[in-house]
């Protein structure tokens, strides 16, 4: 029961706070209707388990905020696994891989807090340096299949900004003891998330192929880049405990 408690708490705290995304977020559903009603299911189900894997980050946020590390880290794995799911889904059905193309960074990191938080051992080489070198790997393994296997995850400078935004924000998960140079990080990460998932979100619209998951991604982000912003100045430098999403709401905002 406590769980749903606290699940049922962050809803109304999250709609309380991002009200408007709803009034956004049933606009683009009766705009389906219109383009590709088939879809509405799809999108609805995606739509619906992003918010759901979002409030447990919202959850995991509430419960370092108590002092309980363990149980905030538990919510953060689950947020992971949900959000992996709903991209291995989108690759099934939409043939849309490249979500799936930073999860390895975002892995490690949960791995970290898991460590930091239950097992009461860190994980020293993962931080921010590391993980963004191995980004960069990752995204070179990318170029190499669009410019030598002729395969290519990413079709689009709409889907390369989104990446990179979904990269960004797995790197500023890794930055710990200094919360103001992870909010930097999360802050430019999740303005090429959002702009690139609307710009993503955009073309589907256009070329009447929506994809669910591009339409959460540009939402879902949006509010907590502006969580980022209003509390920018409130930031403090050195936190005892620095918090950790899953993914952009992700996020994996």
């Amino acid at each position: 029961m406590g769980v749903i408690n606290n699940f049922i708490r962050e809803v109304r705290n999250f709609s309380k706070a991002n009200w408007w995304v709803y009034i956004i977020y049933c606009l683009l559903l009766v705009s389906i209707l219109f383009i590709e009603k088939d879809k509405l299911a799809s999108v609805f189900f995606i739509t619906t388990l992003h918010f759901v894997a979002d409030m447990f980050i919202m959850m995991m946020f509430s419960a370092y905020a108590r002092g309980k590390n363990s149980q905030g880290t538990y919510y953060q794995v689950i947020s992971m696994l949900v959000f992996m799911s709903l991209k291995i889904y989108t690759g099934l059905i939409d043939h849309s891989w490249h979500y799936l193309a930073a999860d390895p960074v975002y892995i490690l990191a949960a791995i970290k807090n898991y460590r930091v938080d239950v097992k009461k051992s860190d994980l020293s080489f993962v931080n921010y340096k590391s993980m963004t070198v191995f980004s960069i790997i990752i995204f070179g393994i990318l170029l190499c299949f669009k410019f030598w296997g002729h395969v290519s995850l990413l079709n689009s400078a709409s889907q390369w900004i989104q990446t990179i935004g979904i990269f960004s924000f797995a790197i500023a998960l890794s930055v710990t003891g200094n919360e103001r140079v992870r909010s930097r990080i999360a802050i430019a990460a999740l303005i090429a998330m959002v702009g690139g998932s609307a710009w993503e979100t955009a073309n589907t619209f256009v070329s009447g192929h929506i994809i669910g998951l591009a339409l959460s991604y540009f939402l879902l982000p949006l509010t907590v880049l502006v969580f980022y912003i209003k509390n920018w100045t409130s930031t403090p430098r050195h936190p005892k405990k620095t918090y950790s999403l899953s993914q952009p709401l992700v996020a994996e905002a």
